[in-house]
Order: structure tokens, then sequence, then C-alpha cells
């Protein structure tokens, strides 16, 4: 028997739909269907029934969907994590703003481990977990899934920067931004872009649409435009570079509230909260 079924099948039970739970694993509706025939065939009983458009769980269904998260848990302790070398590794998942510059610093936390960082951004980071793509995310735009668990364990704050010296006595809403491209979908806090900026009640003028938050930076330190941007990842830019291209803090519209954002630490719910996630909110809290 595959886990990977018993996985397929607990997205099943969660979303209590078919067509759902095969979007979520990245599967066709067909090919779910067939995996689940399979499943059945080897556990000699039904797991779910056809009722109408949506599907019925049967009892003895009901009962292994309650047993597979120990299960995969178990097994996942079992499992070593070690790799042909013998080294241990960790995959963590997150967008952009967090891994240029938490890559720089992570490594005193995790000396002990080999870090494979993965950009995604979020809803493909909810995704990469559920298919095991990776161990852990961070993001602060958690985006619902079943099956996933978001971890709160910090809190940040956004500012408007531009390169020292340049847009000198210019409003904020007059000064070209560089944004990110890629549209948030499916937040809870009806934030649309990654960047959090509220364009919705303060309009910004924005020159340059970018899938990097890197090339941002770079267009800003060069006085092209100003960047919104977690406080942290500021402070991390300016300790390493000449003091020329450093960022300097813009006031904000005056009827602009402080951007706050929570961070999250994202797992798996059937993943154990050990000592590697433990170590890794501890460092987040200290940034």
């Amino acid at each position: 028997m595959e886990t990977n079924r018993l996985k397929q099948f607990i997205t099943i039970y969660q979303t209590g739909n078919i067509r759902k739970a095969s979007e979520l694993l990245g599967i066709s509706h067909s090919g779910l269907s067939k995996s689940m025939s399979t499943l059945e065939f080897e556990l000699n009983f039904k797991l779910f029934t056809q009722s109408g458009r949506g599907i019925s769980f049967t009892d003895k269904g009901h009962e292994f969907a309650k047993k597979i998260p120990s299960f995969i848990s178990s097994l996942e302790n079992l499992l070593s994590e070690e790799n042909e070398s013998g080294s241990k590794i960790l995959r963590i998942g997150s967008f952009e703003v967090f891994t240029t510059y938490f890559a720089k610093v992570f490594e005193p936390v995790f000396s002990e481990m080999e870090l494979d960082f993965h950009e995604l951004i979020p809803g493909k980071l909810e995704r990469a977990l559920l298919s095991r793509e990776i161990d852990v995310a961070i993001t602060y735009e958690p985006i619902p899934f079943p099956g996933i668990e978001h971890l709160k364990v910090t809190e940040i704050e956004m500012d408007a920067y531009v390169k020292k010296g340049s847009f000198k006595g210019i409003d904020i809403l007059n000064i070209p931004f560089a944004a990110p491209s890629i549209p948030i979908e499916g937040a809870p806090t009806g934030v649309k872009g990654l960047d959090s900026w509220p364009d919705e009640k303060f309009k910004r003028i924005i020159k340059f649409r970018v899938d990097l938050m890197e090339t941002a930076i770079s267009l800003a330190r060069q006085g092209h435009c100003a960047v919104f941007l977690p406080k942290f990842v500021a402070k991390l830019h300016n300790e390493i570079v000449k003091d020329e291209y450093q960022l300097t803090k813009k006031n904000l519209p005056a009827k602009m509230k402080t951007v706050k954002r929570s961070v999250y630490i994202v797992k798996r719910e059937a993943t154990i909260e050990d000592s590697k996630i433990k170590k890794l909110a501890k460092y987040l809290r200290t940034i």
C-alpha cells in the first residue's frame, strides 16, 4: 500500500469533494478516482460512495481517516532525514521577501543541517507542503488549505523606503514605486499585492512591476523608485551595502495606518511541532 494514496484519501476526507481534492493535489479527477479504487481494493472495504453530485463516507471510511494522520506522522518520524552524506536537510519554503535575507543569517541557527530554500508564493507554499516538496514554510499571507496549519510566531512592520538622499521634499504618493507583479488570490486579509501596500485606499504610482523583491530593491537603491518592505529587510539590506546605497524610510500618507503583518510558520497538520519548528519560531521572533 502506497502512503501517497493515504495522503490522497485524507485530502478527499478533509475537503469532502473529489474535484476539490484533485485540484489541491494537482492530479486529474479520473486519476484520483482510480487511485482510490486501488486503495479500496487493497483495504477490501469501501471508503465512500457517490451521493448525488458529492460523496458520502462509509463508517469504515470515517474510522480509517481518523487513523491516517497519526500513522503518517509516525512514519515521518521513523524515516531518516539524512542524505547519502549523512547530513540532515531542512527544506524551507517561503517567498523571496524572506529567503533573500534570511538565507544569509540562518546558517548559525541550523549549523548542523543543510538548508534547502524553495521560493514560492502564498497558495503554492501550502500546496508544496501537502505534496511533501518542502518540510515547513514561512509566510505573512496565510492561505487556508485543508490539512495545513498556520502557527503565528511574531509580527513585522512594513515601511516605504527610497535611496538615501533621493526624492527629498516629494510626497510619497508622487514617487514612482516598484511593486510585485504577481497578485495574491484567496487571502483572508483581502490583500491583493505581496508587498501589502493598501492600494485600494492610497493609490500610488507604480512604474515598475517585478517578480523579484531583490529587483525592486536594486531599482530603489539606484534612486529610480520607492519600495514598500518589512523593516527587518531594510535593516539587513543596509548592513551589507555601502552608505551611498542605503535605503532610508519615507513618510507614509498622513491618514495611512502603520501596516503590520503577522508572520506564520506553516506545517502539515499531521506533522509534529518538533525541535526544528520550535527553533525556527524562536529565530523568527529575534528577527
